[in-house]
């Protein structure tokens, strides 16, 4: 049977942190599954590199990339040629498998690359709609589960609502492992969204408030503001005129 190679899904490093490791056998990948109900098995991660190492006899080498959310380490072994010409500081795009040893997550990278700051915006504008999407997705599983409690039944009616068989049953396994509770640490708080809003006004100087900006000023933790941030643009608060920038409507 020919296997299909693994679709690298872009993913914020807080998801690889907050989701648990799941190990399968055999022919089948094993995937962190994340609070949103994303398994992740070949991924695309975006990050800063915060600390560079390589082993003295140049089989071993790892990178630590910081995303403004959380930290991760990539590994390399034997190929470590592909952290050459990169430096503390530097911002890098990663493809590569998760792996998982001694209770740590981390990523055994395919493709490194440098590059410039302005991905940052980008990334996390794939990310956030990436995310949204998820939720819809978990929101119309919720739906469904209101009118049955039969795993089949549940299934047959994601089937006839389109939705993606694979998708549904990540979603179901999240809710059975009981990890959707750590989705709830991101939550915004009214006082949250009250003070994100009032600093978006504040910085606001005529085509929206700058992301980074709110991120550095609001002293939230980004998985906090960004939930603040979309919670407002759902609710039609706020929009966004441009990439990277927020305006109160």
């Amino acid at each position: 049977m020919e296997r299909k190679r693994l679709t690298a899904l872009k993913a914020g490093l807080v998801e690889l942190s907050g989701g648990k490791f799941v190990k399968k056998g055999g022919f089948e990948s094993s995937y962190v599954l994340t609070p949103l109900g994303r398994r992740l098995s070949r991924v695309r991660i975006l990050g800063m590199v915060v600390d560079k190492f390589q082993s003295e006899d140049g089989n071993y080498a790892t990178l630590t990339l910081d995303d403004g959310s959380e930290t991760v380490r990539c590994k390399a072994f034997i190929n470590v040629k592909l952290f050459d010409g990169l430096a503390v500081g530097d911002l890098v795009d990663v493809m590569g498998k998760i792996r998982e040893y001694n209770g740590e997550v981390y990523v055994a990278p395919e493709v490194v690359r440098k590059v410039g700051a302005n991905w940052e915006t980008l990334r996390l504008l794939e990310l956030k709609k990436a995310w949204k999407e998820q939720r819809g997705l978990v929101q119309k599983v919720r739906e469904l589960q209101k009118h049955t409690s039969d795993l089949n039944e549940l299934k047959a009616l994601a089937a006839k609502e389109g939705l993606d068989a694979d998708l549904v049953q990540a979603v179901l396994e999240a809710q059975e492992l009981k990890i959707f509770e750590q989705e709830k640490q991101v939550e915004a708080t009214n006082e949250t969204r009250d003070k994100v809003l009032k600093l978006v006004e504040k910085l606001d100087t005529g085509e929206g408030a700058d992301y980074d900006q709110l991120l550095k000023q609001s002293g939230f933790p980004e998985a906090q503001l960004d939930a603040a941030v979309n919670e407002l643009l759902e609710s039609g608060v706020c929009f966004e005129p441009k990439a990277g920038r927020i305006k109160k409507l």
